[in-house]
Parts: C-alpha cells; structure tokens; sequence
C-alpha cells in the first residue's frame, strides 16, 4: 500500500498552485510528483480551458480528470477529452449581453464554448489578460454564435460596473437560470445554474476510482468556495479572500511560497 492513496489533492490554478508570476515553482512541481509517485491523485480546479491551462500543467504529474471553465466541464488530460460539460442557454443571455454593451461601452465579453473563446465587444474593449498570456480567440456579433454551445461567458471591467452587471440579471430574469461569481476583482463569470467547481467536484467524486478519495481542496477566491467546502480538508493559502480563509479547515502559506510543497508535506501527513 502506498500512503496517499486514498486521496486527491485538486488546486486552484491562478493565485494557489501558479505564483505571483504566473509560474508554478519547481518545489511544487517536485512535490506534486513525490505525492502521486506515492499514490496520491492529482488535479486542477480552474476558470481557464483547455487550451489555455496547457503553460501552467506542462510537466505536472496529472493523473485525475481536471475541471476547466470554473465547472463547465471536466476534462481528462489521459485521454485528451471532455468526460463531461454543462452548457448556458445562449438565447436567454443574448438581449441581457446586449444592454450590457449599451450601458458599459469599454466591457470586453468574452463567451467561451468547448472549440473556442468568442469576443462579442469591441476589439479596443480587449482584456489585457488575454493578450498578455496571447490567447486564441475570434471576434464576432451574438448573432453569429447563438447556435453554438456555451459553457461561460465572463464580464471584464471594473468591481462597480461588474456589481451594476450582477444586479441586472434580476431585471432579465436570469437570476433562477444561471449561477455568476467573481474570479477576479475584475472578472465576473456567468455559467448555468447549478455550475460550478464545486458541482463538478461531486460529479468527479461520483466516478468509480475515485468515489471513496478523500478530497484535499485548495484555492484563493470566491469561485473556490464551493469546492473547499465540499472536501475533506479545505485548504486557503495566506493570500485567499478573507472570506475563503472563512470556509476552509486549514490556512497555509500563500502561493508564493510553494503552497503545494507546504500541503503535501505538512498538512497530508496530519490526515492519514
């Protein structure tokens, strides 16, 4: 029997397993790889696709399936596919993404399906985090991609306006058909109702080989909540939200300062 076999660590990407420089260190890498070479399963939880988690995961020991796209869809990296996605009625969100355009001319929208990231704004309205990590996306009107399949769409633009965002969902009607959060002070996602990290946790711990894992859960942000509620032990690194720090078992060093290395050698041990 190896000792970690029994568990799952699942980490939030930006702001817990990535540093401050967008970069996850070579002690957390070594970590990861010392805990799964000990049985141990190991998978992130993040808002990002599939496409754009690639940088961050190149040499991580991966070997449980990933929730992408905030709990839109989970993904295994071993075979290279969706085990599953839950989508957002694009018809419902249309004339409420339209008023949004009217009343916040500088938002940059961004609505992502599994194939590709649309930007429904205008091109000088882009987010810089895009085009700081030169991420592929298409330019186009809501009309061109009402049929596609959405799994989120995010709101980019200032706390205030994002607050004024969240609040007209009521007056649209869509307060009872999709579930919103922030991922950033800056960034408000949208996904269908019942959507989210924590929800496609319970769905990845329904599977066969992972129904009796113990679930380590880490993550910063509001987004995360759910999932660190939902596990065995939550874990909130010194830089999470104080309202993270709030829901979690456990308060660890921040993602500065190897919190994956600071999880599997100090905080694992006390759960076996």
């Amino acid at each position: 029997m190896k000792p970690y076999q029994d568990f799952i660590l699942i980490t939030d990407l930006d702001g817990t397993l990535a540093n401050s420089e967008h970069k996850v260190s070579l002690k957390n890498m070594e970590a990861i790889a010392h805990f799964v070479a000990q049985g141990g399963y190991f998978a992130v939880a993040t808002g990002r696709t599939q496409k754009n988690v690639v940088p961050y995961i190149t040499g991580l020991e991966i070997n449980a399936p990933c929730i992408l796209y905030n709990g839109g869809a989970l993904f295994s990296w071993q075979e290279q596919c969706f085990l599953q996605t839950k989508h957002i009625e694009s018809i419902d969100l249309a004339d409420y993404l339209r008023q949004l355009m009217v009343l916040f001319p500088q938002m940059c929208i961004e609505v992502f399906t599994e194939e590709q990231l649309y930007v429904i704004t205008d091109p000088n309205n882009i987010d810089e985090h895009m085009e700081r990590e030169k991420q592929e996306f298409v330019y186009a009107k809501i009309s061109d991609i009402l049929e596609k399949t959405w799994i989120k769409v995010i709101l980019c633009d200032s706390h205030e306006n994002l607050l004024a965002s969240r609040n007209l969902l009521a007056v649209f009607h869509l307060e009872n058909k999709t579930n919103n959060f922030f991922s950033a002070v800056t960034y408000l996602e949208i996904v269908g109702k019942h959507v989210s990290k924590g929800n496609m946790l319970g769905e990845l711990l329904n599977m066969e080989e992972f129904r009796l894992k113990k679930v380590i859960a880490a993550g910063d942000f509001q987004n995360d909540i759910e999932m660190l509620r939902l596990a065995h032990c939550g874990v909130a690194p010194a830089n999470a939200q104080e309202d993270v720090k709030r829901v979690a078992d456990v308060i660890a060093v921040s993602n500065d300062d190897d919190l994956m290395h600071d999880i599997i050698y100090r905080i694992v041990p006390t759960l076996l």
